[in-house]
């Protein structure tokens, strides 16, 4: 019995997963991907992308995000430092900044300057990260000899995953059609960054347009191509294959590559001159490359799950990622690299096209609810008492409740009977609360809670009904607490990943404590997840 205990004490040792180490992590971020994407689109799917990493790496079919709201920027702030807004301080991608008393952008940094342009979509930093990131534990971890880089058309999207300490973060530039940075993470661009913006990539796709991959009449998964739940982002009337750009090219307006798989193919050839030219995974020490597929996100706004767009873009992001995981097997080396892949959030079926089947849905008339809580508000207490509403939250203005000496949870518990009164919402929660209760579950008052950052969320947060969305009546959104939004793919692939799958329910923020185990690093500063044991050998 002593040499079987000595035995298991000896093997499980952390020598055990130092052996394990890779030369570099990509983290695979695919924006409004929606858990159901990866078997619904399956038959077309090649056997390198997607299916690689299912049939040879580690699925969590039931990965989950445990917080609201499910936006942009707090998912991928989640996913790389472990925790949700409450702690990280994203509350949103945009939020009410109570002192400055506007409405602010959660990577705007006006201390930082534009590199690789003049315009202000380079005044942008984690400035408003409040935790640390796998990367930046990384580079504390290595003294700094570790190469961190983040890319995506989003700002967003490449700063909140490679976080503080990274050696840089590279996004796209709508007005120059380049990949630019800030002067936070360096004051010039890169040669091999200013070789592949000379190429002009964005205008040399958007030349060619936009048609099938395959022909139309195989995109049996999707609804006709015509089928009014669309609205093409390029002003064609119908939104219709094939889709040209030259109107938006003779104004300058390279930003419509987001709205095509175009811009996929941009990120990806982006990630390949960043491994070449920054030598990621080239020695001993491990690196870290964080990706973020954009173009999926704009398409599925403006499209809807169920279009031929959104399927030809996945089929097409499929090819990108086969090329990029061959890339890494040649270059990095098949066993030396680590992968994940996850999305930031889902998105709701078209409301208007759940009504077609009888199904409860809608798309609620959000500035009509606004008007109705200020006209309440005003004739109980000679004021609106609103400063903002953004992000299906409410801010109070603090000022007037004190000049008029009111209780403000009086005043928030008034708001929820008004709003209650609207057929849409199913729940009303107030900021108050927040403080006197804790809400372990996992239904909205438990996401609110874990979402909820006390110095930038709202005093009073709203939650429609399954299958309504505040957006126009065409292409659809994300943002609730629902399983469309909140069910995502968690996948891991390479170097000491098992292969598998597991049904237990796991969350977003497990993903970094999972990485950081693997790499025998400290957790980052925040961290709520737990290791996902069955993933890592």
């Amino acid at each position: 019995m002593k040499k079987i205990i000595l035995y298991l004490l000896l093997v499980l040792t952390p020598s055990t997963f130092l052996g394990q180490k890779p030369k570099l992590v990509v983290g695979i971020v695919v924006d409004q991907m929606r858990y159901d994407y990866l078997f619904r689109f399956s038959e077309k799917y090649g056997s390198g992308g997607f299916k690689r990493l299912l049939n040879s790496g580690f699925e969590c079919r039931n990965a989950q995000y445990n917080y609201v709201p499910t936006y942009t920027a707090p998912g991928h702030a989640s996913i790389y430092t472990g925790t949700t807004p409450a702690v990280h301080g994203i509350a949103a991608n945009d939020w009410y900044d109570r002192k400055l008393k506007k409405v602010v952008y959660c990577a705007y940094d006006k201390n930082v300057k534009p590199v690789g342009t003049a315009a202000a979509t380079g005044l942008m930093s984690p400035v408003n990260l409040d935790a640390t990131t796998i990367g930046d534990e990384l580079e504390v971890s290595t003294n700094q000899k570790a190469k961190v880089i983040g890319i995506a058309l989003k700002d967003r999207s490449s700063i909140l995953p490679a976080g503080h300490a990274a050696d840089a973060a590279y996004w796209f530039d709508e007005n120059t059609g380049n990949f630019i940075t800030s002067s936070f993470y360096r004051n010039d661009l890169p040669k091999w960054l200013n070789e592949y913006n000379a190429k002009k990539q964005a205008v040399n796709y958007l030349k060619k347009g936009w048609n099938t991959l395959l022909p139309i009449d195989k995109y049996n998964e999707s609804l006709p191509d015509d089928n009014g739940f669309e609205k093409a982002p390029n002003g064609k009337p119908q939104p219709v294959f094939p889709y040209e750009y030259s109107t938006q090219l003779a104004k300058g307006q390279l930003g419509i590559i987001r709205y095509t798989p175009h811009g996929n193919t941009m990120t990806k050839e982006m990630a390949l001159a960043a491994i070449e030219g920054e030598g990621l995974g080239a020695d001993s020490i491990c690196d870290m490359l964080c990706v973020s597929f954009s173009s999926t996100d704009l398409v599925g706004h403006a499209y809807g799950p169920k279009s031929v767009e959104v399927e030809d873009t996945y089929i097409r992001l499929d090819k990108d990622l086969e090329e990029l995981f061959n890339y890494l097997d040649t270059k990095v080396g098949k066993g030396n690299y680590t992968l994940f892949l996850t999305a930031d959030h889902g998105a709701v079926e078209v409301p208007a096209y759940l009504q077609s089947l009888k199904i409860n849905a809608g798309n609620p008339d959000a500035l009509g609810m606004v008007k109705r809580l200020k006209s309440a508000l005003h004739k109980q207490y000679g004021d609106s008492l609103i400063s903002q509403y953004v992000n299906q939250q409410f801010y109070l203005n603090d000022s007037l409740l004190d000049l008029k000496k009111l209780d403000k949870m009086s005043v928030e518990k008034f708001c929820a009977v008004i709003l209650m009164k609207n057929e849409e919402i199913s729940d009303v929660v107030l900021g108050e609360q927040m403080d006197l209760q804790q809400q372990n579950d996992i239904l909205f008052r438990g996401l609110i809670q874990r979402g909820y950052n006390k110095k930038r969320s709202g005093d009073i947060m709203i939650c429609y009904k399954p299958g309504y969305a505040e957006h126009e009546k065409t292409g659809t959104t994300h943002g609730t607490s629902f399983s469309y939004d909140t069910h995502i793919p968690i996948l891991f692939y390479g170097k000491g990943i098992t292969i598998g799958s597991t049904l237990r329910m796991v969350y977003i923020t497990d993903i970094a404590s999972t990485i950081c185990q693997l790499l025998n690093i400290p957790y980052t500063n925040g961290n709520i997840g737990n290791p996902i044991f069955e993933a890592i050998k």
